[in-house]
């Protein structure tokens, strides 16, 4: 099996590579610790029998690159982890094609479990994983039954401290749209500041301390 693993945390790396030559008698095309790294690779990730994908990687997200590998019709399987299993997370990985989640905080036999299931052409997604899923599916007042995914999206940028002009930037839209979409988001998340949004949008896992700061 030859693969290709994307993890910027020294210690987690390495016990995916062990897991990777040892247990799974495995190949590694491409070994990288940033999104950077793995799109001047993208000849080795098309080779590759898994992509295993860290989500929050210091240059970008993993899940914006398994996005991008659905618009470049690349279709390795894709098994992601993370120590963030935040809702917005959970419904991101769900809308994506990716065969698998390993939450960071599950034992290492569940990551070899995921890693022989996927790599064989199952799908496999963690305990933490399906757990989280399945309370988010049942909230009736969850963001994704009150946000438009436009507003999602922008939810994202609005929660890192982005200015409007800033989203209006990243989403090809206007201003005056942008400020437009805010209210809404505030009025249907029952959000009366912006310091209280952000506190949202971090909680939710539209983003992260690492953005905030």
């Amino acid at each position: 099996m030859k693969f290709v693993l994307v993890e910027d945390q020294v210690m987690f790396r390495g016990l995916i590579r062990q897991m990777l030559m040892e247990e799974c008698r495995g190949k590694i095309l491409l070994e990288t610790t940033t999104l950077a790294e793995l799109r001047a690779g993208l000849d080795q990730v098309r080779a590759a029998d898994l992509l295993l994908l860290d989500v929050r990687l210091p240059d970008g997200d993993g899940l914006d690159f398994v996005d991008e590998m659905t618009a470049a019709h690349i279709a390795t399987p894709v098994l992601l982890f993370s120590s963030s299993c935040e809702d917005y997370v959970v419904h991101r990985v769900s809308r994506t094609f990716a065969q698998g989640f390993v939450h960071k905080d599950e034992e290492p036999k569940v990551l070899l479990t995921a890693i022989q299931t996927v790599a064989a052409g199952g799908a496999f997604f963690s305990p933490h994983f399906v757990e989280r899923r399945r309370r988010l599916e049942k909230n009736p007042v969850s963001f994704d039954k009150l946000l438009s995914p436009r507003e999602q999206e922008l939810l994202r940028y609005i929660g890192a401290g982005c200015t409007d002009a800033e989203a209006a930037a990243a989403i090809g839209a206007s201003t005056g749209t942008v400020q437009a979409h805010r209210r809404n988001i505030m009025h249907k998340l029952s959000v009366h500041n912006a310091k209280d949004l952000q506190a949202y949008a971090l909680r939710a896992g539209f983003t992260t301390v690492t953005r905030l700061q």
